[in-house]
């Protein structure tokens, strides 16, 4: 992140997590230690590959990585790759936090976040993994997990989401905040919080009022809301740049100008792409593909409740979705001689899968 090499990376990928130890990029590591992305499939964008480098050996025979501990709740498709498997619950059995900080649920009429929170209890040996790392940085030491004198800051990833602050006042969750639960966005840290969610059903949301509604990136009342609530540092309009000045000056020093300079193997690229101006260009993967052999290309998507895995084998989620159909143009199935219904191998540099065309 913030790096020549991805200069408006907020953090970075952890698609490429596996790449990594597998290269020794930037260093070797004797642990690979996943828990809740399931890397083998559903976020390694490329399965065949990233099989090859979990089972990959180097010159002695020795894995190139080491050693792998991996949880989940089920047999998910990383699995099979794990020196050591440590169980998980399910969504049914632990606390969850939706928040505000993260992919929050909220809409442009309103602020929401929502919780999980167990409503069976488990019939086997297993704790929620969150409460286990919270309980493994506090025996590490790490910081933000321990108090001064070395005891656990948190009890559980119940009391981690209502005791925690991001800055002050800001918490994983915008509801109910404040001693007495009166407070929405910044507020003292509400021991009943978890409760009053509950008791809403899991759920907390705030409608913004109509003058906040429309507009917002240059409209007073939202952003005076806006920075009461936490979303942002200071009530100033957000300008929309058509064409971008920090664009513009990471091109510009691409081509010479200035003290800061990227380095030579970069340079090429961030002038090229580092455009102040939108524009289409063709995807990477086109300059090592025969084009005449593989001339489309496939949108994928995980379902939201095929999410984690496709062989979840959940009776109830196989309900929504009991078929995985690859839609595909009219006039570009006619072409191919493709009916809807048709069964139809499709094909890639990394491999092949039948699907039904709709």
């Amino acid at each position: 992140a913030y790096s020549w090499e991805a200069p408006l990376a907020a953090h970075g990928l952890m698609h490429s997590v596996i790449r990594n130890a597998w290269a020794s990029d930037p260093y070797p590591i004797d642990t690979l230690f996943m828990y809740m992305s399931n890397m083998a499939w559903n976020s390694s964008m490329n399965t065949v590959e990233t099989i090859s480098m979990l089972t990959d050996k180097d010159e002695a025979g020795a894995y190139k990585i080491p050693f792998i501990i991996y949880s989940d709740a089920y047999y998910s498709e990383t699995v099979p790759f794990a020196d050591l498997v440590l169980p998980d619950t399910t969504y049914l059995e632990r606390h969850d936090c939706i928040s505000l900080l993260d992919r929050p649920i909220s809409h442009a009429d309103g602020a929401a976040d929502a919780i999980r929170h167990p409503v069976v209890q488990p019939d086997r040996d297993v704790r929620p993994f969150q409460s286990v790392l919270i309980e493994l940085g506090a025996r590490l030491g790490l910081p933000g997990f321990v108090e001064e004198d070395g005891s656990a800051k948190y009890r559980d990833y119940a009391d981690y989401i209502v005791n925690h602050e991001r800055t002050p006042g800001i918490g994983p969750l915008a509801g109910w905040r404040g001693k007495d639960g009166d407070a929405i966005g910044k507020g003292d840290v509400n021991p009943g919080q978890l409760q009053r969610y509950i008791d809403n059903g899991g759920f907390w949301h705030h409608d913004f009022s109509d003058d906040q509604r429309y507009y917002k990136m240059g409209n007073r009342a939202y952003l005076d809301f806006a920075v009461e609530m936490g979303f942002i540092a200071k009530a100033e309009p957000i300008v929309f740049q058509l064409y971008s000045e920090p664009i513009q000056r990471f091109r510009l020093a691409a081509r010479g100008h200035g003290k800061v300079q990227p380095p030579d193997a970069e340079r090429g690229r961030i002038e090229a792409y580092m455009d102040p101006l939108p524009f289409w260009y063709a995807p990477f993967e086109d300059d090592t593909v025969d084009l005449e052999k593989y001339p489309l290309h496939a949108l994928t998507q995980r379902p939201m409740h095929m999410y984690h895995s496709w062989g979840s084998q959940n009776a109830w989620l196989r309900q929504i979705t009991s078929q995985n159909r690859l839609f595909v143009h009219r006039q570009t199935a006619s072409k191919l001689g493709l009916a809807d219904d048709d069964w139809a191998w499709i094909e890639s540099v990394n491999g092949r899968v039948k699907g039904q065309i709709k």
